[in-house]
């Protein structure tokens, strides 16, 4: 009797288990149009102009070797104004000057480099709306440094923490097959929704037998589950469930009545994993 009790005890560890460790992606949607691009707005309006600068571009206006030459890195900041992220040129231990990106914390009053940004835009990341996080387009190497793959990292501002890597489809080198058949493409753009349900990122790709020109343009959106990925950095929307228990009219008894503890959070998670649709390349 007593083992027929442990089962569903087990069940409930490992749905449980399965949530905590489920991607904060829910969808990607492999290609954003002008309409939807525009049905949202963004942490970093700024940030549009890159968007139309390629997208009203004519072929070979916007090939890469064009853009290295009028793009220039800017400041990004975050929605709060508390954090701003920029390149700066920095010294390596044998004394040799580089340039990389470091977020300020206007707050604590401390610089920390945050490595590896790998972009052609104004802007290198895009913050959160809560300010509390950052996306940033990093190259993840694999086979000994040989082949490299594109991600979408989501991190902690406070900590420089790594919350979620996406990685997306789009390789450095020529030698690995991609869906795109693409070479030399690069992460041009990234952008987080005010609303913090998605983050896109747009992606500049050379046609391999075509040489530098014409140079694609693609948009891609990965929509999030922003609460969850809130809980993921330590940061709990209890200001938002005490907003609505205020504005929710009281039903009838049964509807009032409290539930049997444990089965209202196994009834959420079942209905978590059944509302997800995964669109993945």
């Amino acid at each position: 009797m007593k083992y027929k009790l442990l089962v569903p005890i087990f069940l409930l560890i490992i749905i449980q288990a399965s949530a905590v460790l489920a991607s904060p992606v829910i969808s990607i949607d492999e290609t954003v149009t002008e309409t939807m691009f525009y049905s949202k707005s963004y942490t970093n309006p700024d940030s549009i102009e890159a968007h139309q600068i390629v997208v009203y571009s004519e072929d070979g206006e916007h090939s890469q070797i064009h853009l290295n030459y009028r793009l220039t890195p800017r400041t990004t900041t975050s929605p709060d104004g508390n954090y701003s992220v920029y390149k700066k040129a920095l010294d390596s231990q044998d004394g040799v000057g580089i340039e990389d990106y470091v977020i300020n914390d206007t707050v604590a009053e401390t610089v920390t480099n945050i490595k590896n940004i790998i972009t052609m835009s104004y802007y290198g990341v895009a913050f959160s709306p809560d300010s509390k996080m950052y996306a940033a387009p990093r190259i993840v190497f694999f086979e000994d440094c040989r082949n490299a793959q594109y991600a979408i990292d989501i991190c902690s501002v406070h900590n420089n923490t790594l919350l979620h890597r996406e990685l997306i489809p789009y390789y450095k080198e020529n030698t690995k097959d991609t869906p795109m058949d693409w070479d030399r493409s690069t992460v041009y753009e990234v952008y987080w929704s005010e609303d913090g349900s998605s983050i896109v990122y747009e992606v500049l790709g050379a046609d391999i037998e075509g040489g530098t020109y014409p140079t694609y343009f693609v948009s891609k959106r990965l929509n999030l589950d922003y609460a969850e990925l809130r809980k993921m950095n330590g940061y709990e929307d209890t200001e938002i469930e005490s907003v609505q228990e205020v504005v929710e009219e009281p039903a009838n008894d049964a509807e009032n009545s409290l539930p049997t503890p444990g089965f209202g959070a196994l009834g959420a998670v079942f209905a978590l994993a059944l509302g997800r649709k995964i669109k993945r390349a």
